[in-house]
């Protein structure tokens, strides 16, 4: 559906045009009069024909409101207090301020107008590269694993919103899988990196290509990531998912990921990346890595083979050792048998290394990332289908 609405109040028509809107009252808001407050991004005309497109988000075939792209998401504008500018955004559906904007504050109270209930805000994170941390080297561990851990089903339930496509080296875009905030980045932060064209769709990620080889310091070309919380050199922020948080404040950390090799059968990893810190102050890593690739090998050194974890289907592989002068443990699936799906408590896989007694300084999950870091390409449409993080 496809309906044509027009920037003035929601609460009262859906059928005026845009020209009506431009002569919204708020000019401090929308100084470039399209009818949406300048923070809060730009409209939406695909075809051009002077009527801004509607959007149904909960796909209840019904106009949400009218289609606003902000940060690379596709939105629903708000005019929360009917003076004829939208100065709030829902992104999720549920009719709801995701964002507000910062010009202003929207007046509440106003007759026949909806008061902002926030569901979500926040702002983005730097611009720099960043990378795992992690180092290759000979070939890893053994151990064998497959299945899913103990969290349930959410995988395969996202409702998808920001969209987009890349061939930047740096590019980066903040994105929602069912109202959560994730920040992506191209990451091919690599010294032996040469290009990358990857597509992505809320928290589904495709590396439609990707050339580049290990680095002199084993570093893998790229690490095309997404993450929830705190996270990259520099610190890149998503806007608030839950992270970072203190440990001693979860109750649980769930997170989920499904993903396809389609083929590739390189050296490359999936793996989780779970960042730890003082406040903000990064202090460890965790890895889980579901593909071990030939040739490649987690940092360190292989400390127990064929441990059974808490949550963690099947037997793992733990290696141990240091990455820019912190502390890392790596579970590690054993080579050739690629997990392609997970879901897992990350508190589980913490205590359990507490309790073998490795060392993962740090009072706070600061974020939970996803991706792949190819070492040697090239890697053709490599796929996430789903990745997720609840943490409460």
């Amino acid at each position: 559906m496809n309906r044509h609405i027009t920037l003035t109040c929601l609460a009262s028509t859906l059928s005026f045009t845009l020209a009506i809107a431009c002569s919204s009252s708020s000019t401090g808001l929308d100084k470039n009069k399209d009818g949406v407050a300048d923070d809060l991004g730009s409209v939406v005309d695909a075809n051009h024909d002077g009527f801004v497109d509607s959007i149904d988000l909960n796909h209840d075939g019904k106009p949400d409101g009218p289609e606003i792209i902000f940060n690379g998401m596709m939105c629903a504008g708000l005019d929360t207090d009917c003076d004829g500018t939208y100065d709030s955004l829902d992104c999720n559906g549920d009719g709801k301020a995701d964002y507000v904007t910062h010009l202003e504050t929207p007046k509440q109270g106003v007759p026949g107008c909806n008061p902002i209930t926030v569901g979500g805000s926040g702002g983005g994170g730097s611009t720099s590269t960043g990378g795992s941390g992690n180092a290759g080297g000979s070939n890893g561990g053994s151990g064998a694993t497959a299945g899913s851990g103990t969290t349930g089903d959410m995988l395969g339930h996202g409702d998808y919103q920001g969209a987009g496509d890349t061939t930047e080296r740096y590019a980066e875009s903040d994105v929602l899988r069912n109202g959560v905030n994730y920040k992506f980045i191209a990451n091919g932060w690599g010294t032996g990196w040469q290009s990358h064209h990857i597509t992505w769709n809320g928290t589904s990620v495709t590396v439609a290509s990707l050339s580049g080889t290990q680095g002199s310091d084993y570093s893998p070309a790229g690490y095309p990531t997404m993450f929830c919380g705190q996270y990259s050199i520099p610190p890149k922020q998503s806007m608030p998912c839950g992270l970072p948080a203190t440990i001693s404040s979860l109750s649980k950390l769930n997170t989920g990921w499904a993903w396809k090799s389609n083929g590739n059968n390189g050296q490359y990893n999936a793996a989780w990346d779970i960042w730890l810190g003082n406040g903000t102050s990064l202090s460890a890593y965790l890895m889980v890595w579901l593909r071990d690739p030939p040739g490649q090998q987690p940092a360190g050194a292989g400390t127990l083979a064929n441990v059974t974890v808490p949550g963690l289907p099947g037997t793992w592989t733990i290696w141990t050792g240091n990455v820019n002068g912190h502390p890392i443990v790596n579970y590690v699936a054993k080579e050739g048998s690629d997990v392609p799906q997970l879901e897992f408590n990350v508190l589980d896989v913490y205590h359990d290394a507490i309790s073998r007694g490795y060392n993962l300084p740090g009072d706070h999950i600061l974020a939970v990332a996803t991706g792949y870091e190819i070492w040697n390409g090239p890697v053709t449409n490599l796929q996430t289908t789903d990745f997720y993080v609840d943490a409460h």
